[in-house]
């Protein structure tokens, strides 16, 4: 399966991973980043400009690309933002926090889905991938850290559910994927994967699911998560 891909937040981290990795298998790919000039361009990576906060930014680029290209036959909504270092107590946590988590990792999703819908209505094979996280496993939390980030990713899965069952008589699949911890900015360090190795893995199982597991939250090797 090659097509066309639309990758938000592909400026750096996983997102520029995944760019790279299906550009190699050949997909023509759609970097979308708010500022283009960090996106690694080659000739099947073309970047687009988008905020994800921005409704104006989200219709230029839906705009844009409609006029240059067929459809979409993949989102993947990568972009994501962690609001400070994850140890911080409750009480402690500006409200602010939360409403950045949400803005970016929740309502971000609802506004480039919303305005990307009538490309891939226009595919024959299109599917929605909200990156996730296993911090937003609600029935595995056993901690208090990561509160902006964990809850907002919780958030991004019940949004999958919904719109996995809106989307289901289309045929349109969308499932929420963790692609692990992984060396990157938000990640750091000590992360156990590479981005090479986690965008190689999340390209097969992108590719790979299909309708009846729409809906479902998933590993990066396919693996089925606890909600």
């Amino acid at each position: 399966m090659a097509g066309i891909v639309l990758i938000t937040g592909a400026a750096r981290g996983i997102g520029r991973g995944l760019a790279k990795k299906f550009a190699a298998e050949g997909w023509l790919v759609l970097a979308a980043a708010r500022r283009t000039t960090d996106v690694s361009l080659d000739p099947a990576i073309h970047a687009i400009p988008l905020d994800v906060l921005s409704d104006d930014s989200v219709s230029s680029a839906a705009a844009t690309i409609a006029a240059g290209y067929p459809c979409i036959d993949m989102l993947i909504n990568n972009t994501a933002v962690f609001p400070g270092e994850g140890n911080e107590r409750l009480e402690d946590i500006p409200a602010e926090w939360f409403e950045d988590a949400f803005a970016t990792n929740v309502v971000g999703v609802i506004r480039v889905t919303r305005a990307f819908l009538p490309l891939l209505r226009k595919s024959a094979s299109a599917r929605i991938i909200n990156i996730s996280s296993g911090a937003g496993t609600v029935s595995e939390k056993t901690d208090s850290a990561y509160y902006p980030y964990s809850v907002s990713k919780a958030a991004l899965n019940m949004l999958t559910r919904a719109m996995a069952a809106e989307y289901r008589e289309e045929k349109i699949p969308v499932f929420a994927l963790s692609p692990g911890w992984v060396k990157t900015d938000m990640g750091g360090s000590a992360a156990p994967l590479s981005v090479e190795e986690s965008a190689g893995s999340l390209f097969q199982t992108t590719t790979r699911l299909e309708l009846e597991k729409s809906g479902g939250f998933f590993g990066r090797d396919g693996e089925v998560y606890p909600w």
